[in-house]
C-alpha cells in the first residue's frame, strides 16, 4: 500500500472506525477519487491488507533486534516488552479495531519468525540460566506474556489515555519481575 493510501486509511479508522472505513473517505483523504481507488483494485479488505501487512513487518523491524541480542534475561526481556509497545503505540488505531490484528497480520505476512520467538528467546535463555520464575511451557509463558504487554497497554493508551511512559513504568516491571529473576 501506498504511504499516501495508508496515512488516508489510518486517519479515516481514527475518525470513524472500521464500521465508517469507505473507499471514498480514504480517497478523499488522501486526495484521489473513489473511482480511481476502485479502478486500481483497492477495496476496504485491501486497505486492512496493507496496514496488517504494515503491522507484521514493523513488528519484525522492531524484534529482529532483541531477538538476536544477548545478555540479561531480565534486560531482554524489559528490551522485547518495550518493543512491542513502540509496535502498538505506531498502530494503535489498527489493533483498536479487533483483538484478532495480530493474528490476522501473522497470517497476512511472510516473516522470518512467529509473534513469539522473540518472547520464547528470552524465555529459553532464562530457563537456561536457572532465572526463569514459575512452571509451564515456554510458548504457554511466551503467549501470555505477550498478550500481557500487547493487550493491557493498548488498553491504558487507548481506552485510558495514559502516556507511554506511565503505561510502561507502571506494566513492564510487574511482568519481568513476575517472569525473571
Amino acid at each position: 500500500m501506498k504511504d499516501d493510501l495508508h496515512e488516508a486509511t489510518v486517519a479515516v479508522l481514527a475518525e470513524v472506525g472500521w464500521d465508517g472505513l469507505t473507499l471514498e473517505r480514504v480517497a478523499d483523504k488522501a486526495g484521489r477519487s473513489r473511482v480511481t481507488l476502485w479502478r486500481n483494485g483497492v477495496t476496504r479488505e485491501s486497505l486492512l491488507d496493507g496496514l496488517l501487512k504494515r503491522l507484521a513487518e514493523d513488528y519484525r523491524d522492531a524484534m529482529l533486534p532483541v531477538l538476536t541480542a544477548g545478555g540479561d534475561p531480565a534486560e531482554r526481556l524489559r528490551k522485547t516488552m518495550n518493543a512491542l509497545c513502540d509496535v502498538v503505540d505506531a498502530h494503535t488505531d489498527v489493533l483498536t479495531l479487533s483483538d484478532e490484528m495480530f493474528h490476522r497480520a501473522a497470517a497476512t505476512a511472510d516473516l522470518p519468525m512467529k509473534f513469539l520467538d522473540p518472547f520464547i528467546a528470552v524465555l529459553r535463555d532464562a530457563r537456561a540460566a536457572g532465572r526463569l520464575l514459575g512452571k509451564g511451557t515456554d510458548l504457554d509463558r511466551a503467549d501470555i506474556l505477550f498478550n500481557a504487554v500487547a493487550w493491557t497497554y493498548l488498553h491504558l493508551r487507548a481506552r485510558h489515555a495514559w502516556a507511554p511512559a506511565k503505561a510502561r513504568t507502571h506494566l513492564l516491571p510487574m511482568l519481568i519481575e513476575g517472569t525473571i529473576r
